[in-house]
C-alpha cells in the first residue's frame, strides 16, 4: 500500500505500478485488489464535492502551489494534509494548528494507561466508604478532644451527615471521579504528532482504520518507511 502511494505520487500510472509489482513477484489478484482500493479511493477523494468544500474552507490558508491531498476526521479534530503542511482543526473548543511537513519528526499511536490515577481513584472510593460508615466514631473521638465543637459535630444537615462530613465526602467524590475518568480515558490511546523543537500534540482516539491510514500517510510524507 505504501509503495503504491509513493509511486503514484511520483507520477507513475496504474499500469506501470501494476507491472512493477508483478515483476517483483506479487500475485495478479493481490496487485489488482490494492491498486483498485488505493488509487480509486484517492481519485474519488480528489473529484468529490468534499474536496471543493475543503478548498473553500481552507483555501485561504494555502500558499502558492500548495494543494490539499488528504483529509481525516480523528477524535475531535479534522486533519488536512497538504503538499506542504499538516493542518489540525479542533471542533470543540475551536482551534487551528499548522505544521510544516518538514518540521514533523514523529507521528505515532501510543497508549499510556494512567495506573496511578486508577490507584488514587480506588483510594478515594475506599476511603470515602470507610469514612461514611465510621464517621460517628471519628466525630465522637474528636468531640471528646475538643468539647466546644461537639454541638457543631452533632448538627446533621444531610442524610445524617454534619457539615464537615458533607465537605469531606464531597471532596472525596469529586477527586475520585476526576481520577477515575482520567484513568478510563487513558485506555483510549492517542495519536502523537511531534514537531521539531515544539511540544507534542496528542489526539485522543481509538486505533481504527482511518488512524492507521493517517499515520502511514504521514510517515510517507516525512520520509519514514
Amino acid at each position: 500500500m505504501n509503495y503504491i502511494k509513493q509511486q503514484h505520487a511520483k507520477g507513475f500510472t496504474k499500469d506501470e505500478i501494476r507491472e512493477q509489482l508483478l515483476t517483483a513477484g506479487w500475485e495478479q489478484k493481490t496487485v489488482d485488489k490494492y491498486l483498485t482500493e488505493i488509487l480509486v479511493k484517492q481519485q474519488n477523494f480528489e473529484e468529490s464535492a468534499e474536496t471543493v468544500e475543503l478548498f473553500a474552507r481552507y483555501g485561504k490558508f494555502l500558499t502558492a502551489g500548495e494543494e490539499i491531498k488528504f483529509k481525516y476526521t480523528i477524535g475531535f479534530y479534522i486533519i488536512v494534509i497538504t503538499t506542504k503542511r499538516l493542518i489540525l482543526l479542533r471542533k470543540f473548543p475551536k482551534q487551528l494548528i499548522e505544521f510544516n511537513l518538514e518540521s514533523i519528526e514523529i507521528v505515532e499511536y501510543y497508549t499510556n494507561v494512567k495506573t496511578m490515577k486508577g490507584l488514587f481513584a480506588a483510594g478515594y472510593i475506599l476511603g470515602g466508604i470507610l469514612f461514611y460508615f465510621f464517621q460517628d466514631v471519628f466525630w465522637n473521638r474528636l468531640g471528646l478532644l475538643i468539647p466546644p465543637a461537639q454541638s457543631m459535630l452533632d448538627l446533621n444537615i444531610f442524610f445524617g451527615l454534619n457539615i464537615l462530613s458533607v465537605i469531606i465526602l464531597g471532596y472525596v467524590f469529586v477527586m475520585g471521579t476526576i481520577d477515575l475518568v482520567s484513568f478510563l480515558v487513558s485506555f483510549l490511546g492517542r495519536v502523537r504528532i511531534m514537531p521539531k523543537g515544539i511540544g507534542p500534540t496528542d489526539i485522543i482516539t481509538t486505533m481504527k482504520p482511518d488512524v492507521e491510514e493517517f499515520i502511514q500517510t504521514m510517515q510517507e510524507r516525512i520520509g519514514h518507511q
